[in-house]
């Protein structure tokens, strides 16, 4: 074996790996491996795929992560278009939809395939020799968005089509969330400061239609097959073809029933609207199609549906409850969301105690109050929701409802950012936002405590160790070594870490407050203007409004921070723990100086490490390209952003330009040490 057959032979052996516990995962529900593992796998091939890209393959389980961002999407054409269905809503309709079959066959001899009806997004596979080569959206029917690279990071669409002979096939299905993953994804946004998704179907279309992949493959999209564009050779019914689909490597939904008969139908209707709620997956109702094709061909196609196939639509259950009250509850972020106690009731075939109102305008909107009658529907058959109040019959009401001023929790104040229709809690020491503080202020945007990570974060709450940010300078190592999986020296950098935070300057720590509207650019701003933490907490708004880009909702908030008895107490305390932050070089007078820098591509030092670098060099850090970016920092593989700029005139520099550029400003300062400059130069 030669030594360049070795991470051939490697890569296949991993892929062909990786391809069989796909199919395990997603056709046969199990696995034999663990997450743990299977990422483990997945690292190694990126690795061994860096190394040695001639051997890494067009249907390499890495295109998974996604590739460079697109400026738009191109589109594709479907032959034979992907049509509607026409739709049923009760008994009698599916009924005249029987007779109107039967008559058209001339024959009483029919046989349904009754499919559950996902909630999703319609999608076009187009194979190649059993390669996948391009992913369409259903557009109009006849005109759709290409979406490829969003649809290889897709796990459950099969890159490479496991057959025997290639095969030159479109197979089409629905892109939607597993209920379970919804979920998961929606806990996992709110916990990073990001609004919940309202729905898995919305979720889930604007998740497919992502310029950049990258963020596609962050969101746990699930496919299923139910159709091709032409019927494989042979084909003679829907199940077979669904038995077709599921040996290519396809899932295929496993409540699809074969009916011969409408009373059948009508009982599958029932069973599904009985099992709904403990589905998987969201539904919306089922599809009823002919099993035979040959019988399908018979009948034929209107316009825009075909004749031979409908759609049972579930009504949208609506259920009227008493609402015993409006608590707000606190998240993790801060965020205060007013939420509806409600009198036990049962809807969609889950008990409902309890439903999100979302925020205070969505109250007065629909006018909810205390004692009212309220109908309540679970929202995309997942969140429970109050839909509207019912005018009570004696004509008396309850107050009307109005968010606190306070933070229900801990007291602190509550504020409204700018252009947000939520209010937050802003005490970085509310014991219901305490975890997500620690982690906020430990980041590298913030303290940069190394060592100081999520699960952490949590031990020591948990723990009862640390109940407000400065609790961390005071820790009792003891304490801190008898925690799982924290050793003595772990321990003994994580005291360093902490000491070294101390050190941070002003725009750090302010970062690490987190103060709604006082984000990395702001507190570089403000603490430019004030220098040190005294002058900053006797600063009137009028003062705060004087610096650039802090408009009055921002200073108001800045100002409730450092004047509330709750949330000055936190600064105290940091000041008592041995914080006396000062901003002393600004970057004035480098090269970079008030700059507005974009960065793009792959850069040789992490992304954030070049951010910091930057800020600390007097410029300003923005994300996309727009009339006020000055500078593009282009990387390995620059995408758009390189194009758009070019177009617009705008000055692009390499990484080594721009750190020659820095690393003066940067000289004196602790987010590039001159060290790491000097040996990326």
């Amino acid at each position: 074996m030669t030594a360049a057959a070795k991470p051939d032979r490697e890569i296949s052996n991993i892929s062909a790996l990786i391809r069989k516990y796909n199919r395990q995962y997603y056709i046969g529900d199990t696995s034999d491996i663990t997450d743990a593992e299977y990422d483990a796998l997945m690292n190694r091939l990126l690795s061994l795929e860096r190394e040695h890209p001639e051997f890494r393959r067009e249907d390499s389980p890495t295109a998974r992560v996604g590739s460079a961002p697109l400026s738009s999407f191109s589109t594709v054409t479907h032959n034979p278009p992907m049509l509607s269905l026409s739709n049923v809503f009760s008994r009698e309709d599916f009924l005249a939809f029987h007779s109107r079959t039967v008559l058209e066959l001339e024959s009483n001899q029919v046989e349904y395939s009754v499919e559950p009806k996902l909630d999703g997004v319609s999608l076009s596979l187009v194979y190649e020799n059993s390669m996948l080569v391009r992913a369409g959206t259903r557009g109009d029917g006849v005109r759709g968005e290409d979406v490829t690279d969003n649809a290889r990071t897709i796990r459950s669409i099969p890159l490479r089509l496991n057959t025997g002979q290639p095969v030159n096939v479109e197979v089409r299905g629905e892109v939607f969330f597993m209920v379970k993953d919804f979920q998961k994804m929606n806990r996992t946004r709110e916990e990073a400061g990001e609004s919940p998704f309202a729905n898995p179907r919305n979720a889930a279309s604007g998740s497919l239609r992502q310029l950049d992949s990258a963020i596609t493959a962050g969101r746990p999209l699930s496919f299923m097959a139910y159709a091709t564009g032409q019927y494989p050779y042979g084909m003679e019914t829907q199940e077979e073809l669904f038995s077709k689909l599921h040996l290519w490597g396809f899932m295929v939904n496993p409540q699809n029933r074969i009916c011969s008969t409408p009373e059948r139908v009508m009982a599958v209707y029932d069973d599904l609207v009985e099992v709904r709620p403990d589905l998987p997956m969201e539904i919306d109702g089922m599809v009823i199609k002919l099993n035979s094709i040959s019988q399908r061909e018979g009948i034929g196609f209107l316009s825009r549906a075909p004749r031979w196939a409908t759609a049972w639509k579930f009504h949208a259950e609506e259920i009227a409850t008493a609402l015993i009250g409006i608590e707000v509850q606190v998240g993790r972020t801060g965020r205060l969301t007013p939420v509806a106690r409600l009198e036990p009731v049962k809807v969609g075939g889950v008990v409902v105690t309890s439903a999100t109102l979302h925020n205070q305008d969505e109250v007065i909107r629909k006018d909810v109050r205390a004692g009212d009658i309220v109908l309540v529907r679970r929202a995309g058959d997942v969140i429970p929701e109050v839909v509207a109040s019912l005018p009570p019959e004696d004509g008396i009401r309850g107050e009307v409802f109005r968010m606190p001023d306070e933070c229900p929790v801990c007291n602190g104040p509550v504020v409204q950012p700018e252009g947000e229709v939520n209010l937050y809690c802003i005490n970085p020491s509310c014991e219901a936002r305490i975890r997500k503080s620690l982690e906020h202020w430990a980041s590298r945007k913030a303290l940069d405590i190394e060592g100081l990570g999520k699960k952490l974060c949590e031990q020591l709450v948990d723990a009862g160790m640390v109940s407000s940010i400065a609790d961390l300078y005071s820790l009792n190592y003891h304490e801190l070594t008898a925690l799982e999986r924290m050793g003595e020296l772990k321990a003994t950098k994580l005291f360093s870490a902490l000491a070294e935070s101390r050190k941070k300057p002003l725009s750090r720590f302010l970062t690490g407050l987190g103060i709604p509207g006082v984000g990395e650019v702001a507190s570089r701003d403000i603490a430019e203007g004030f220098k040190n933490l005294e002058a900053l907490g006797n600063a009137t708004e009028d003062d705060l409004t004087a610096v650039k880009g802090i408009g009055p909702v921002t200073a108001l908030s800045i100002r409730r921070f450092f004047t509330n008895p709750v949330t000055s107490e936190v600064v105290d305390q940091l000041a008592e723990a041995g914080f006396n932050p000062i901003e002393e070089n600004t970057g004035k007078g480098t090269a970079l100086a008030d700059e507005t820098i974009v960065f793009t591509g792959t850069l040789e030092m992490p992304r954030q490490k070049a951010k910091q670098l930057a800020l600390k060099a007097g410029a300003k850090v923005i994300s996309s390209i727009t009339g006020k970016t000055t500078l593009l920092v282009a990387g390995k593989n620059a995408g758009s952003k390189l194009k758009k700029a070019e177009k617009l005139g705008i000055r692009v520099v390499s990484e080594e330009e721009f750190l020659e550029s820095a690393k003066n400003g940067a000289a004196s300062g602790d987010a590039a040490p001159s060290v790491c400059i000097s040996s990326l130069l």
